[in-house]
């Protein structure tokens, strides 16, 4: 993918206004139900994808083949996908049997995103 290290600064910000809004919501109402989701907006995804993002502008190496355009995919979708289920869990905790092993499956697969990043890493970033 052309420009993945904007792709994800991109992403990240898009992350973090979601983040800030679930901050504001808690702040004017009192209500901070929504903190674990907040947080995990601002830090896996504002944080960990600006920080992927700089690392990829920093060598771009770790640019050249597919697996970046992986890595950016797979770390999307599961941290979009594991936290709209955290949502749903603090909404709807009635629902927590189904909704919890959905959820850490779809976490499971951002942590295989980030053990694709250190491959890259390892690999590809060189003095």
């Amino acid at each position: 993918m052309k420009n993945i290290d904007r792709m994800f600064v991109l992403t990240g910000l898009v992350f973090l206004l979601i983040g800030m809004a679930f901050g504001l919501k808690m702040s004017a109402t009192m209500d901070f139900t929504m903190r674990g989701l907040h947080a995990h907006l601002n830090l896996l995804g504002f944080v960990l994808m600006t920080l992927f993002g700089l690392c990829y502008r920093s060598w771009p190496k770790m640019q050249e083949g597919k697996l970046a355009t992986v890595h950016y995919s797979l770390h999307t979708i599961s941290v979009a996908t594991g936290l709209a289920l955290l949502y749903f869990l603090f909404t709807m905790p009635e629902h927590g049997v189904k909704i919890g092993p959905a959820m850490n499956i779809a976490l499971g697969f951002t942590y295989l995103g980030i053990l694709l990043f250190t491959y890259l890493v390892f690999t590809r970033v060189r003095d």
